[in-house]
């Protein structure tokens, strides 16, 4: 008997000992959660974007701005509870996903829904068209706004370099 705790010292052989460590270990192992009993809120894309937004300033008022800026930077779609996320390189993934724990748990607390995943992934094909020259620009602007077509024709409007 171990005279500071007044208990009985057990065998490493023992089968009380065998008890004692599976009691040990039970107590070590996190609880399982059973994800369908956690909440899961309706919540809409704008709800979503409202605290991405908040979660990206505060990263970026804390000093963590590759953060803050790679959020901004991401191209976001949700269908149903999976929200994807979309980066223009392998850069920005990785950094993006050094942090995702932290936003997961932020989001999940928001919108009172832990059902929502995040998918994250590259678009390298993405094309970034630049200006040049005014016609370059004109194009880009009839693209954007195909009334300024509208526009120039009414006017007779001359576009000069």
């Amino acid at each position: 008997m171990s005279k500071t705790t007044n208990e009985h010292q057990v065998s490493a052989l023992s089968l009380k000992s065998i008890k004692k460590k599976r009691e040990l270990e039970a107590s070590i192992n996190p609880v399982q959660i059973n994800q369908e009993d956690l909440p899961k809120e309706h919540f809409t894309f704008e709800d979503l974007k409202k605290h991405w937004d908040f979660l990206s300033n505060q990263y970026y008022t804390t000093g963590r701005m590759l953060m803050s800026s790679t959020m901004n930077m991401a191209n976001l779609s949700l269908n149903d509870t999976v929200l994807t996320v979309e980066f223009p390189n392998k850069g920005s993934q990785l950094s993006f996903e050094e942090n995702l724990y932290d936003l997961v748990s932020y989001i999940h607390k928001k919108l009172n829904n832990y059902h929502l995943k995040i998918e994250v992934k590259v678009n390298e094909h993405t094309e970034i068209k630049k200006a040049y020259t005014i016609n370059d620009r004109l194009d880009y602007l009839k693209e954007i706004n195909p009334a300024l077509d509208l526009l120039i024709k009414t006017f007779d409007l001359d576009i000069k370099p």
